[in-house]
C-alpha cells in the first residue's frame, strides 16, 4: 500500500502511553485485596443533586457480566448477587495517581513524563532503554515491550493496579495502540510502528475510534466525503485547512501517524479565554433570597479563580437554569464591566444580571462566567468610589485568598454560607463533583484542606475593611487579618 510521507525523516521515539484500567474500580478492588480482573464491583456516585446514582466505574467482570458502562444510572443496574457497589473516594484515587506516578519516574526524567489523565500518562524512554537494557544486540522494540512489562510488574506488585500499554514511534501511534488494540492483548500491550500505519491505524474500524475525532468532527467530516481513516489520510489536505483551520491538518498529518510532539519541548500554555464554574442544585430553589446567596458564593470563587491567574475581567456572564417542573424557562445574560478582579464589584455584577432578569422561577442550575480577559496585576481605580476602599478591598481579597491557600477553603467563610441554601461549605469536599474526603474540587481552583481553623466574616456579608471577625482556634489567621487592618 501507497504511503503519504516517508517516515525515514520523521522522528522516531519510545512512547508508552499508560492507562490503569478501570482506574476507580481498580483502586477499590485493590484497597480490598481483591483482584481486579475478577471481582465484580461498580464505583457509584450518590450525589445528592443528581436525583440517582450515576456507576462512575465499573471493574472489567462487572461491565461484561452486567452489560454496563461507566454512564449508566443506579436505576438501570442489574442485580448481581456477587456485584459490590461503593462510593466515590477521589481523594483516593488522586493519592493513587501520585503514586503511580513515582514509579513511572524510577523510569524516565520528570521532562520525558506527562501526566495526560488521572489514570493516563505517557513516558518517553528514549534516553532510557539503554540504561535498563544495556545488551546492544536487542533492538530498542524489543526493549521497550520488555520495559513496559516491567512497569506493569512493578505497578501491580506495588500498588495492586493492572494497567495496559499501547507503546509507539511518537505519541500518536501509542496512543492509537492503546486505545484499539491494548485491551485485545492477553498482556495489555500493543504497538504501532510507522510501518504499521497502512496496517494497523487506517484500518481503524470507527473514525470516533481515533484520538481527537469525536461524534462532532465524524458528521463534518461524513459531509466532506470522509468516513474512514484512511480516506482521511488520501484527502486533500488544503480542502481539510480551508475547512477546519490548523486542526484539519492535524488531522491529516495525524491520519498519516505523524506527530512530533517531544514531551521533554512542551508547548507553550494558552492563555484562558474565560474562567467559570456551574452547578446542579440539590433541590428545586424557590426563595430569592436562598438563590441570591448561591449566586454570591459562586461569584466569589470564579473570582479568586482569576485573581489566582492574574487577570481582570471585562464581561460578566449568568446562566440560570430551571427546574424540570417549571414552565417558565430560565435565563443567560451577560454584561460588559470595567476591568475588575475585586470580589464585591464581581458580586454586585452578577446579582445585577439575576435581580433584573429572574422573575420568581423555581432554580435547579447555575452558572458563572467571566470573560474578556486582561492579564494584568495592574487596576484602574473607579473614580466614583473613595480610592482607599478601593485599595482596602483588594488587600482584603488577597488576604482572603492567602488563608484559603494556607488553610483551606473552608476556613474563612461569609456567615451568609451558614445559612440554609449556602452551597459553598457542602461543594469544597467535592473532586470533580463527587465526594472526595476533604478537597475542594467542587470549588475548582480552591483548595479545602481538612483544618480545625474557621473564620466567619460577618456584618451583613459585606467585604470591608469594618468587618468584624469570628475567630475559632486560628491565630495565625487572625495576625494576617490585624496586619491587613
Amino acid at each position: 500500500m501507497e504511503l503519504n510521507f516517508d517516515y525515514r525523516l520523521e522522528p522516531t521515539r519510545d512512547i508508552l502511553f499508560i492507562d490503569v484500567k478501570s482506574f476507580y474500580a481498580t483502586v477499590e478492588c485493590s484497597q480490598r485485596g481483591l483482584d481486579p480482573l475478577s471481582t465484580m464491583l461498580v464505583v457509584m456516585s450518590l450525589a445528592d443533586n443528581t436525583g440517582n446514582g450515576l456507576i462512575l466505574a465499573s471493574s472489567p467482570i462487572a461491565k461484561k457480566e452486567l452489560g454496563i458502562s461507566n454512564v449508566t444510572r443506579a436505576d438501570n443496574l442489574p442485580d448481581h448477587p456477587d456485584l459490590i457497589k461503593v462510593p466515590p473516594r477521589m481523594n483516593l484515587y488522586v493519592k493513587e495517581n501520585m503514586k503511580l506516578n513515582d514509579i513511572f519516574r524510577e523510569y524516565v526524567a520528570d521532562e520525558d513524563l506527562l501526566v495526560y489523565s488521572i489514570d493516563e500518562s505517557i513516558l518517553d524512554v528514549t534516553h532510557s532503554l539503554n540504561l535498563f537494557y544495556p545488551d546492544k544486540s536487542e533492538s530498542r522494540y524489543i526493549k521497550r515491550r520488555r520495559l513496559a512489562g516491567h512497569i506493569q510488574k512493578e505497578v501491580k506488585e506495588k500498588l495492586g493496579l493492572i494497567v495496559s500499554v499501547g507503546i509507539g514511534d511518537n505519541p500518536l501511534l501509542a496512543k492509537l495502540a492503546l486505545d484499539n488494540y491494548s485491551k485485545h492483548d492477553d498482556n495489555f500491550v500493543a504497538e504501532i510502528r510507522y510501518q504499521d500505519v497502512p496496517s494497523k491505524v487506517w484500518t481503524i474500524e470507527d473514525i470516533t475510534d481515533f484520538w481527537g475525532i469525536g461524534s462532532r468532527m465524524k458528521r463534518n467530516l461524513y459531509n466532506m466525503g470522509i468516513d474512514s481513516i484512511y480516506q482521511l489520510a488520501h484527502s486533500d489536505v488544503y480542502k481539510l485547512k480551508k475547512r477546519f483551520g490548523v486542526m484539519g491538518t492535524q488531522l491529516y498529518y495525524h491520519a498519516n501517524g505523524i506527530d512530533r510532539t517531544i514531551l521533554s519541548e512542551p508547548a507553550p500554555e494558552p492563555k484562558e479565554k474565560s474562567y467559570g464554574n456551574s452547578q446542579v442544585l440539590p433541590k428545586d430553589y424557590i426563595r430569592q433570597n436562598e438563590i441570591e446567596i448561591v449566586v454570591k458564593e459562586m461569584a466569589e470563587q470564579v473570582a479568586a479563580r482569576i485573581r489566582r491567574h492574574g487577570c481582570l475581567a471585562q464581561c460578566v456572564h449568568l446562566y440560570v437554569g430551571t427546574s424540570m417542573s417549571e414552565s417558565s424557562k430560565g435565563f443567560s445574560h451577560q454584561m460588559k464591566v470595567p476591568a475588575t478582579d475585586s470580589t464585591k464589584e464581581l458580586v454586585q455584577y452578577c446579582l445585577s444580571i439575576f435581580r433584573k432578569y429572574y422573575k420568581g422561577q423555581v432554580i435547579r442550575h447555575i452558572g458563572v462566567t467571566y470573560s474578556k480577559l486582561i492579564y494584568t496585576r495592574e487596576r484602574q481605580l473607579n473614580l466614583f468610589e473613595e480610592p482607599e476602599q478601593q485599595i482596602a478591598d483588594e488587600r482584603l481579597d488577597l488576604v482572603i485568598d492567602k488563608i484559603r491557600a494556607k488553610y483551606g477553603f473552608t476556613a474563612i467563610i461569609h456567615a451568609t454560607s451558614k445559612l440554609d441554601g449556602a452551597r459553598s461549605v457542602a461543594r469544597a469536599g467535592l473532586v470533580g463533583g463527587h465526594d472526595g474526603g476533604g478537597s475542594a474540587g467542587g470549588l475548582d481552583g480552591l483548595d479545602a484542606k481538612p483544618s480545625e481553623n474557621k473564620i466567619t466574616l460577618l456584618q451583613n456579608d459585606e467585604l470591608s475593611k469594618k468587618a468584624r471577625w469570628e475567630l475559632r482556634d486560628n491565630q495565625n489567621s487572625w495576625l494576617e487579618l490585624e496586619e491587613f487592618n
